[in-house]
This record gives C-alpha cells, sequence and structure tokens, in this order.
C-alpha cells in the first residue's frame, strides 16, 4: 500500500484542527485546496503527544500546555476549544473546526473542507478514549485515520513503544474497515492505517480508539473496552486497573454525553452526570470549585435557592401573558424547577449550570413531569456558543457572579440575546435598613448602570426573594428587560 499511495504525505492533514494533544510537531498541516482538489480529508493520532500528557498528569493545570501544543501547530482561526472540564477522575474535551452554534447545524457546502470534531476523554492517569467525526459534503469521500509513532519509537502495528513506556490503540469503531495499510512520513517508521467510507449518504463518518499509556516493563491486565449502540448513542464500558467507567456517547455534534466512575467491585465514585458543553474551572483551583459548588446539591437538604416549586415572579409574568412561549434559556437553573415550568408552558428550553449534580436532579425531574429540555454543563461566564434566544431567565445569579467576572457576565447576555430578547431577572437586592438585610446584593443605581447599556428596562420593583428557609426571605429585585438595538 505504501508503494500505490507514496503520495500520501503530501495529503492534506487536519491532525492540527483537532483539539487537545494530537498531531507530530513537524508536520504540515491545513491546506486550504485540499477538499476542492480531491485529496483524501485525513485525520491522525500522535503516539508521542499522548505519552507526553499521560506523564504530565498532577503536575499542574493541563489546559493551557496541550492548548498551546495545539494552537501553535494549527492553521490561524482554524481551531475551536469548545469544551474542556477537569475532575479528580477525568480530563474532557472537545475540539471543533467549524466552531458553530451548537443549537444551529448547518452543512457544509460542496467543495468546502469537512467539519472534524474531536472529543477526547482522558481516564486518569492513563487511558484515553478518542472520538473522532467528520462532516462532509461530499457522501462516501474515503477518510484516513492514522496513529503516528515518534521517530524514535518502535512501532508495531498499534502498539508503539517509547521511552520505557508502551503507548498502545484499539479501534472500537468501525468495525469493519478497508484492510489496514502502511505509510511513511518524512524520517516517520511507518504506521497502520485504517480507511473508511461514509455508511451513508449523511456525509458523517465516525471513529472511536481507546488508548493504554503504560510501563514497557508492566505485567498488569490492560484495560478491557465493551460498546454498544442504544437510541443512536454509544454506551462504552471500560474496565481499567481498579476502576469501571460508563460513557454515553451522542456523535459529538448533538451533545456532550454522561459518564459514571465506580471501584472495581462497583462501588460509586462518581454518579452518572453530564460532561461539559463549554469550558469549565480546571487545573487544581478548577477542580476544587467544581467540586464545592457540586457539594450543594449532594447533601440531604437542598441548597435555601432550591424552593421546590417555580418563582412567584416567573409564574406570574407567564400567566400575564408578558412573556410567550418562545426559544428560553435558563443561567444557573440549579435543580431545574423554574426551567421544568417554562418547559411545561411550551418554551423550548435550555437549562445551563457549573453543577453536575443539579443537572442530574434536574434531568429526572423532567423526565418525572413528562417534559424535556436541553440539560448543558456549562459556566455562565463561558458558556458554549448558541444561537441568540427569545427570552433569558436569570434566578439568583447575576448578584453572585457580579463580583467576580461582571464583564464576562455581561458578555454572555450580549452573546445570548439579540434585539427584542427579554430578559426577567429576579437578584438580591442591597438592604442596610431592613428585615433580613442583606449587604451583598445590589443597588438599583448599580442594576441600572450595569444593564441599561444593553437593555431596556420595561419594569423594575422590589421583592422579597423566596427561600426554603423559615422566615422572612432576603431582599431582591425583579426586572423584566428588553435587549435594545444598542451594539
Amino acid at each position: 500500500m505504501a508503494d500505490g499511495k507514496a503520495g500520501r504525505s503530501r495529503r492534506w492533514v487536519v491532525a492540527a484542527l483537532i483539539v487537545f494533544l494530537f498531531g507530530a510537531a513537524d508536520r504540515h498541516f491545513a491546506e486550504p485546496q485540499a477538499h476542492a482538489t480531491g485529496r483524501v480529508p485525513s485525520i491522525s493520532l500522535s503516539a508521542s503527544e499522548v505519552l507526553r500528557i499521560a506523564r504530565s498528569l498532577g503536575s499542574g493545570d493541563p489546559y493551557d500546555s496541550v492548548a498551546k501544543v495545539v494552537l501553535q501547530q494549527a492553521s490561524e482561526s482554524s481551531l475551536h476549544m469548545t469544551a474542556f472540564e477537569e475532575s479528580r477522575f477525568f480530563i474532557y474535551a472537545v475540539g471543533d473546526t467549524a466552531g458553530q452554534a451548537t443549537n444551529a447545524q448547518s452543512p457544509n457546502t460542496p467543495g468546502s473542507a469537512p467539519r472534524i470534531m474531536r472529543r477526547v476523554i482522558i481516564l486518569k492517569p492513563s487511558v484515553f478514549v478518542v472520538d473522532d467525526e467528520v462532516i462532509d459534503a461530499a457522501p462516501r469521500r474515503p477518510i484516513d485515520w492514522w496513529f503516528e509513532p515518534a521517530n524514535t519509537a518502535e512501532a508495531i502495528g498499534r502498539i508503539n513503544n517509547e521511552s520505557g513506556w508502551k503507548v498502545s490503540c484499539e479501534t472500537l469503531y468501525p468495525q469493519r474497515t478497508n484492510a489496514p495499510g502502511e505509510r511513511a512520513h518524512g524520517e516517520n517508521p511507518r504506521v497502520e492505517s485504517t480507511e473508511v467510507f461514509s455508511l451513508d449518504n449523511s456525509g458523517k463518518a465516525r471513529f472511536l480508539h481507546f488508548l493504554e499509556v503504560r510501563p514497557a516493563a508492566s505485567r498488569n491486565p490492560r484495560t478491557r473496552s465493551e460498546l454498544t449502540t442504544v437510541h443512536g448513542q454509544w454506551k462504552l464500558k471500560l474496565w481499567t486497573e481498579d476502576r469501571i467507567v460508563r460513557l454515553t456517547l451522542p456523535p459529538p455534534d448533538q451533545g456532550a454525553g454522561e459518564i459514571a466512575v465506580s471501584t472495581a467491585d462497583g462501588k460509586p465514585l462518581l454518579a452518572n452526570q453530564p460532561l461539559a458543553a463549554g469550558i469549565l474551572p480546571h487545573g487544581p483551583e478548577g477542580v476544587r470549585l467544581m467540586e464545592q459548588w457540586d457539594a450543594d446539591y449532594q447533601g440531604k437538604r437542598p441548597p435555601a435557592w432550591d424552593i421546590g416549586k417555580p418563582a412567584d415572579e416567573l409564574q406570574k409574568a407567564v400567566s400575564e401573558g408578558k412573556i410567550h412561549p418562545c426559544r428560553a434559556v435558563d443561567l444557573c437553573c440549579g435543580s431545574g424547577t423554574d426551567a421544568i415550568y417554562l418547559a411545561r408552558k411550551g418554551f423550548q428550553v435550555t437549562a445551563l449550570d457549573i453543577a453536575p449534580t443539579a443537572l442530574s436532579l434536574g434531568e429526572r425531574k423532567a423526565r418525572a413531569a413528562g417534559v424535556s429540555a436541553a440539560w448543558l454543563l456549562a459556566n455562565v461566564l463561558a458558556p458554549p456558543n448558541l444561537v441568540p434566544f427569545d427570552f433569558i431567565y436569570d434566578r439568583g445569579c447575576y448578584h453572585v457572579v457580579r463580583d467576580q467576572n461582571l464583564n464576562a457576565y455581561l458578555d454572555t447576555l450580549r452573546h445570548l440575546s439579540r434585539p427584542g430578547t427579554q430578559f426577567l431577572l429576579l437578584a438580591a437586592r442591597a438592604d442596610e435598613e431592613g428585615p433580613n438585610r442583606n449587604r451583598s446584593g445590589v443597588t438599583e443605581e448599580e442594576l441600572r448602570f450595569d444593564l441599561l447599556p444593553l437593555f431596556d428596562i420595561e419594569w423594575l420593583r422590589q421583592i422579597r426573594l423566596e427561600s426554603n428557609e423559615p422566615g422572612i426571605g432576603p431582599p431582591g429585585w425583579a426586572a423584566l428587560l428588553r435587549r435594545s438595538s444598542k451594539p
């Protein structure tokens, strides 16, 4: 195959367009005319980069180092990191060459480069799951997937030996491919290849691999895997040396999926939870903060703001016809009571929160109520790229994040709205004198100063925020605003 396809070394290679870790430093990337001139789209995975990242885990924040490696190799504006999450058990990252809004998919046009999404899950410390999706305007066009060793490594099929370490790569999907082959690239050793066609006229192809990094002399059992398909989603179960990991993996362009982790004997370590839809806090401090925020929903008693019923002000605005069914987003939705209320009233709801346990609770409650919503694990200060909504709802988020990063919050409002978008805000009110006074809220002057550059105020009034704690609720504001035509 190498003799018959000597030109492969000049093919358009998209490894550097793929998020997180992949592509050797001396490759040539992303020739803009490759698709139009008939060259076969290629995807590669560098064993050396997998090894480098596995050996560096635990030494600080992994985001900057891995992102820098990819960005230095990618052509300008070709790479978009769309999701990143880190916990004690795993790292999750998604890259997208299109950078399109996640709820507004648009097909590629003939002659354009294919859209490529890569989802990577690192099961700490040494197991990598790599899920690649190619969306191409040319159905049944061949696509190459390459596993690439280092220049100095010894490669035997899908096993790479380097510096006393072994990196193995197993193809889980497609299970039926064209015959593997080899190619030479510059001074690199020959490497195994998989070449497949899109399976139907959808113009989509998908690859799933898992890799394991082990000392070359290790005699411990290798990780085992089991892949099934349920309702169009992959269910991947992995048995590592000491853990069982369950992954739900929809196509990367259709959602983030879910993860659950248990000990080898089945004791839960991480209850089933959604994976990130955006960039979350990461590194040691980020992991600590994520665990702190999620802990509010793991106790026997819900947090004070989780009142177990829709907010009175939201119900009033809907029942009085101030807000009509439309596309809506609930910022910092918590366990989803208000989002479920909106869905029951005919709204098309996207619910966003940074606490995975809260989202899992919300999704279960929605199923029990017979309604659906899009539940997104995301940071309100760095949300995923979404198409602007008709209605934004915020109960209790603005006054909390205002002191952390007001500009980022205002940017979120700007990106999620368009002229005419309505915004219902329930926020804590600064009150030095009244009962149950609140010094951490905002004044009327602050609220107007923050929001009037972007919104017009339809009405603003003083309220008492509802709480599940006894006594009078803390002082608050209720405001209905409308996005102006201001830039």
